[in-house]
């Protein structure tokens, strides 16, 4: 049985761009969610992660500093994994780098300065550093953890697989053997 002292609360914030509006017009906004959760008197427990950022450091992330916000980001995701948590960084532009791998968030703070380190070059072979990725997670199994992705990119793929199509259908696959991938939209032309 489920007390009220036992149930979480949800805030949730819608932050736009920019607060402003022409009246008298249609107007397009870009907003931001915040969501939080929180539950009253108790620790919440997660399944650890074995977790592979997968990284866009292709030409298309020098402009308008994405690959700058994309490590920023990276770091960040470092910042809130629990220390007995595993993570692996992969980078792609034509071709894919492991930048590390079978790392424990413990060791954060020697991972930020090789993110640091990665700098933009080639064209976007997405399909090729989702599949390092995913082989990541398939070569370090670890009992009771749940296996991650999180993509970092642009998502202007012109090297490999190309399509939304055949991107959806490659992280599909990966989502049947147990690999949920979450991906991030880098910029104001995302996708375009």
């Amino acid at each position: 049985m489920t007390t009220n002292d036992e149930l979480a609360t949800i805030e949730i914030r819608c932050i736009p761009d920019n607060p402003f509006a022409i009246s008298g017009v249609l107007n397009t906004k870009k907003v931001r969610f915040d969501i939080e959760t929180k539950t009253k008197g108790a620790t919440i427990t997660r399944t650890p992660l074995n977790l592979v950022l997968v990284l866009d450091r292709s030409g298309s992330m020098e402009a308008d500093d994405k690959l700058t916000f994309a490590k920023k980001a990276v770091a960040s995701v470092l910042n809130l994994l629990h220390d007995d948590d595993v993570v692996h960084l992969v980078a792609y532009d034509t071709d894919v780098s492991i930048i590390f791998e079978n790392a424990r968030a413990s060791s954060r703070q020697h991972l930020y300065p090789i993110i640091d380190e990665i700098e933009t070059a080639g064209s976007t072979n997405m399909a090729d550093g989702i599949n390092v990725g995913a082989s990541l997670l398939e070569k370090y199994v670890y009992a009771g953890f749940s296996n991650r992705m999180f993509l970092f990119s642009d998502g202007q793929a012109n090297v490999g697989m190309k399509t939304r199509a055949e991107l959806t259908n490659l992280v599909r696959e990966y989502n049947n053997k147990g690999i949920i991938t979450d991906a991030f939209g880098i910029g104001a032309d995302f996708d375009s």
